[in-house]
């Protein structure tokens, strides 16, 4: 560090240890270099990593760093001053809209640091460094006004997942309850190694980590948002999981918890917990040896994004259920001409979106979304720059229903460089591929009985409109008889606190509400 970055620089040093007089020694050489003694605490810590083994630095900037380069608002935002970055992980704080991106680094230290946007990503700044062993993954998630930093440290300890925590309001490092600023989160058999982990907040209740094992075994802790005492429920996993690992939670329903991975047979597998009940399988399918997934929730949605290296060229698709039961449905992304890789996908707010790496001979980051009223738009290119070949992310905003996206760039304008987009619904394209899965009961041909799902909570309330936005009759679970109706094209729609149309507006206009769904009653 240069000398005003020693001034700008507050650290933590991380170690275990019984010896209680190390421990004490280690605080000593905090208390020394943010005293500003920064030469007698260089000195005290070789001491200490001779007495205890290695050690992990963690650095909070007292005034965070800002990025320096910065594009103007539109094009793509630079995150930090960090290059030849190997990974990264994405959330935001929707309390205050402040948005988290954790920068993974390779031997160069520091090996990964924080960076924070206070304004829905037209700046960064970075918050927080940490040097140690190199982690082989990192992943985020908000909780609390918490922002948490899952990683493994193999150097320090071969067997632990470890966390870290920051306060939303400035990303600085913050403590847990017992006053230690990181904890283990999960620990591994002897001989076991983690391959890859997530980390998922319920934003208001817990935390969960969800880890794939060298073992090919998956783990899955939860904590009640303290991050300090985890415990640790089976999903059956003890063998054959290989990699792509992701994770959600349904934000509206806390119980309902979805991961998804690829295993040894070159099968795509998404597991569940649907309920008060244990972890169960819900869907498979064979994809060839996919490298990453994802996977979102909310309400009565959730989609998983894949590669499906069995077609020829490589495509993007996603497998998706409605929470109607045990039926899934599977559509396409990209285009069947087109190799694509390295799909993110996130569903919020009626509302689903996803980005993927197009293999146009310069590569482009194409951006798709689908409203709950329509079909997928045609995938557009989002990003100015060339990105790299890992998992993109994306992230609801919670801002009239854009995205935020976050990816590397390849070589140019900086060799795998951090950066920011939006991902906004393209106004006036032709809509994609009508033959792809939609959610029932969208474009319906009706005879006799109009069948509602009895799992769906919200449809209770429902109505069937005529096409001047009059009811025609109240709808309720299960089979409602429509023989009375003259045939003709009718709405069903649900008034809902989250989404509703504008006054006056007549439903069966484009921009008709999201839970307005369009039937067709024959005879």
């Amino acid at each position: 560090m240069s000398p005003t970055e020693r001034k700008n620089s507050r650290i933590s040093v991380e170690f275990e240890s019984s010896d209680d007089a190390a421990i004490a020694f280690g605080h000593d050489v905090e208390r020394l270099w943010n005293g500003g003694q920064h030469d007698k605490a260089l000195a005290q810590l070789g001491e200490l990593e001779a007495r205890v083994g290695h050690l992990a630095i963690g650095n909070s900037w007292r005034k965070p760093v800002p990025t320096l380069a910065v594009d103007s608002w539109g094009t793509d935002v630079r995150i930090g001053n960090r290059d030849s970055l190997l990974d990264f992980a994405f959330d935001n704080e929707f309390s205050n809209g402040h948005l988290f991106v954790a920068l993974r680094h390779g031997s160069r230290a520091p090996h990964y640091s924080v960076c924070m946007s206070t304004d829905s990503g037209a700046t960064w700044a970075e918050t927080f460094t940490w040097v140690g062993s190199p982690p082989a993954y990192l992943d985020v998630a908000a909780l609390r006004n918490h922002f948490y930093v899952l990683y493994n440290s193999p150097g320090e300890n071969v067997h632990q997942v470890r966390l870290r925590r920051f306060l939303c309001s400035d990303g600085s490092a913050a403590t847990f309850s017992t006053g230690a600023m990181w904890v283990a989160a999960c620990t591994l058999d002897v001989g076991d190694t983690i391959r890859e982990a997530s980390l998922v907040s319920s934003r208001y209740i817990n935390l969960y980590i969800t880890a794939l094992v060298s073992d090919g075994s998956v783990l899955f802790s939860v904590d009640d948002a303290d991050g300090v005492s985890w415990v640790r429920r089976s999903t059956g996993i003890t063998s054959s999981a290989s990699n792509g690992l992701d994770a959600t939670i349904n934000q509206d329903s806390y119980s309902w918890f979805f991961f998804s991975y690829y295993d040894t047979n070159d099968t795509l597998r998404i597991h569940g917990i649907r309920g008060s009940g244990g972890f169960e399988q819900l869907f498979s399918l064979v994809a060839g040896r996919g490298t990453p997934t994802s996977i979102s929730a909310y309400r009565d949605t959730v989609i998983c994004a894949f590669e499906d290296e069995t077609s020829s060229p490589h495509q993007v698709r996603y497998a998706i259920n409605y929470c109607d039961g045990d039926t899934w449905r599977t559509g396409t992304l990209s285009n069947a001409d087109t190799a694509a890789e390295s799909p993110a996908v996130a569903v919020r707010g009626g509302r689903l979106a996803a980005v993927f790496r197009h293999y146009t001979p310069t590569r482009e980051l194409r951006f798709c979304q689908q409203t709950d009223s329509g079909p997928w738009s045609n995938p557009v290119p989002i990003a100015d720059n060339e990105p790299y070949w890992n998992r993109p992310a994306i992230q609801y905003l919670g801002t009239g229903g854009v995205f935020g996206v976050v990816y590397l760039s390849d070589t140019s304008p900086v060799v795998r460089g951090a950066y920011f987009d939006r991902g906004e619904f393209p106004t006036g394209v032709i809509e994609q591929q009508p033959q792809r899965s939609k959610r029932w009961p969208r474009a319906t041909i009706v005879r006799s009985v109009l069948r509602m799902s009895i799992d769906d909570c919200r449809m209770t309330n429902r109505e069937l409109l005529d096409i001047g936005g009059r009811k025609a009759m109240d709808l309720r679970p299960g089979a409602n008889d429509v023989r009375v109706l003259a045939p003709g094209v009718y709405f069903v729609h649900s008034p809902s606190p989250y989404s509703s149309p504008p006054e006056g507006e007549r439903v069966g206009v484009r921009r008709r509400p999201a839970s307005v769904t369009k039937v067709v009653v024959t005879r």
